[in-house]
């Protein structure tokens, strides 16, 4: 992102130059991450270049994934460059630790999830939803039914005729590539 250099910038200035809105702004100020650098006879907010470049800072960090309270915590104590490019790693470290402790959860849902979705289309229910224990397979169950719909020719999703392993299924317009 370029932006236009300018010393006195109100705020709707900055938020255009950002891309924010201004009450994104105002919020970014109230949490204390944000300081104009001086305020008009009007009250209104005057912005230099180093807010430019500290709420650049706040969206690339937000992008990473750090919450707000975290980025407050990094730019509240200023330090030498070698402390703070320090606690930078550190916090990002920790972002990547959780990162991975999420796609791992995430993973293990995907798979039961596709393993309900087996015993969904394999097995008949003999209730409602939550009035018997038909609707959640055991593990064992589950494994089994991978391995028979893996076997199966065809689309378990729609009832469609592709065959082929090696093509995803085009015919039914269905979400998952590997369905046939």
């Amino acid at each position: 992102m370029v932006f236009v250099r300018n010393q006195h910038m109100r705020i709707a200035e900055l938020a255009r130059q950002v891309g924010l809105s201004t009450a994104t702004l105002r919020y970014y100020e109230d949490e204390g991450l944000l300081r104009p650098a001086a305020r008009t006879d009007a009250g209104y907010r005057v912005y230099g270049d180093a807010a430019l470049e500290r709420v650049g800072f706040i969206q690339r960090a937000k992008a990473l994934g750090l919450t707000l309270r975290e980025i407050q915590q990094l730019t509240d104590q200023p330090a030498d460059a070698g402390h703070e490019r320090a606690r930078l790693r550190h916090a990002i470290v920790h972002k990547l630790a959780d990162t991975d402790r999420r796609i791992a959860e995430l993973v293990t849902l995907r798979g039961e999830l596709r393993d309900q979705l087996t015993r969904l289309g394999a097995v008949p229910t003999c209730g409602h939803v939550g009035d018997c224990t038909c609707w959640l397979p055991t593990r064992e169950e589950v494994i089994q039914m991978a391995s028979n719909v893996t076997s199966e020719d065809g689309c378990t999703c729609c009832g469609c005729t592709c065959t082929s392993d090696d093509e995803p299924c085009t015919c039914c317009g269905c979400p998952d590539p590997n369905c046939c």
